[in-house]
């Protein structure tokens, strides 16, 4: 059996969109929120990117995995250990009061992390971590404190799921990504055939990043 984990960063309004193409074909995703930044809003380019209000959308994530991506998305490995602590602490006590569920994952903000964040992060109660970082070996992590992302760009992991499919001994997808690329490209048919090339087939399992 090989295993594929959808993942995305942020908790923004194109969540719901995303979502409901998850929900369409029964696939189970981790979202990797961030409690300190509701209703914040930013640009890319041309694109009004808004934070969801947890509290007033908390049932969209029904059926999903919550999972922290620290409190107010900073580099971490910039911040003191106290520092990092707070950010990640926070989020998870926030999260887990919003949600009423246990918080094992965690996925770093930005492209940088390094072992003492990671030490830190462990020492909280967190069981799983995504790195910002690519392996597209289709092997699972040497543990579940390093997990690496195969792919985060839709076109890319297309093209990476017919060779994951075919690679008999492929053991791990993971795909991270953010609902707002969707939006910003106006590709949700490609996320929509990622999603019915994964779950079509018999010998993937999808699975959340904490069943990793």
């Amino acid at each position: 059996m090989k295993f594929f984990v959808f993942a995305i960063d942020d908790g923004t309004v194109f969540d719901k969109n995303v979502i409901a193409i998850f929900n369409k074909y029964g696939i189970k995703a981790t979202f990797n929120l961030n409690s300190g930044l509701q209703d914040f809003v930013w640009f890319k380019d041309w694109l009004e990117v808004r934070r969801l209000r947890l509290e007033e959308n908390k049932d969209i994530y029904d059926g999903h995995e919550v999972a922290s991506h620290s409190l107010t998305h900073p580099f971490l490995t910039s911040l003191s250990d106290e520092g990092i602590y707070r950010e990640v602490k926070e989020d998870i006590d926030n999260l887990r009061n919003i949600f009423q569920r246990d918080i094992t994952s965690f996925s770093f903000p930005f492209d940088g992390f390094d072992e003492r964040s990671i030490g830190i992060i462990k020492n909280l109660g967190i069981t799983h971590i995504i790195l910002p970082a690519i392996d597209d070996s289709f092997r699972r992590p040497a543990d579940t404190y390093h997990i690496k992302v195969t792919s985060w760009d839709i076109d890319d992991a297309l093209v990476k799921a017919k060779r994951f499919i075919e690679d008999d001994q492929a053991e791990m997808f993971v795909y991270l990504s953010h609902s707002y690329d969707y939006e910003y490209a106006g590709n949700y048919d490609k996320l929509e055939k990622l999603c019915q090339i994964v779950s079509g087939n018999q010998d993937i399992k999808i699975i959340n990043v904490k069943d990793i």
